[in-house]
């Protein structure tokens, strides 16, 4: 039984180490949200302004029976800020205060590459079946807890290789915080 209370203790306090590992400062800027690289220091997000785009296919310009889309934007393949593939990544937002759920002042969303964009779909509506899809848009599950005065530690598991973008805030922007995640 000693055994067993001293394991659990030592796991525990293992795992209560492996979460204090993030020494990084608070991003200086309130709106601003970083990659916590090796645990101390901050790495910036590109921060692009995304643009709605939003087009018809072939069939619906000539015949009037097809679908029409609506994107979010943002110029350019490829994030400047590159993150290597890991189990875990950390950010740190500085929201100015961390007083709100983390998931209602942050979302982080999957865009799709482009010849020379990255692009998210929000809403695709056909006049054909007449239905209409609206995404609500589904970000990509995170854990956020407090993390100095003003900002909040995100932890992001399992990250695909690919394109990201954080939007945050509680009011609505089109400004996204992009990285890419490679192998």
């Amino acid at each position: 039984m000693k055994n067993l209370f001293l394991t659990l203790v030592l796991l525990s306090s293992y795992f209560t180490l492996a979460q204090n590992d993030i020494v990084a400062p608070e991003p200086d800027f309130e709106g601003e949200i970083s990659f916590v690289k090796d645990g101390k220091e901050l790495v910036e997000l590109e921060m692009v302004t995304t643009s709605m785009k939003s087009g018809q296919s072939v069939g619906r310009m000539l015949s009037g029976i097809g679908k029409v889309k609506a994107r979010v934007v943002a110029k350019g393949k490829t994030s400047t800020t590159v993150i290597q593939k890991d189990e875990i990544i950390y950010f740190i937002y500085n929201h100015g205060s961390n007083n709100l759920r983390p998931d209602k002042v942050a979302q982080l969303l999957k865009f799709e590459q482009r010849k020379k964009t990255r692009e998210y779909l929000i809403a695709s509506s056909s006049n054909v079946s007449g239905q209409t899809e609206t995404n609500v848009v589904e970000g990509i599950k995170f854990k956020g807890s407090k993390y100095g005065e003003t900002s909040y530690l995100i932890k992001v598991s399992n990250l695909e290789p690919g394109e990201y973008a954080f939007f945050v805030g509680t009011e609505e922007t089109y400004d996204g915080n992009f990285f890419t995640v490679v192998e």
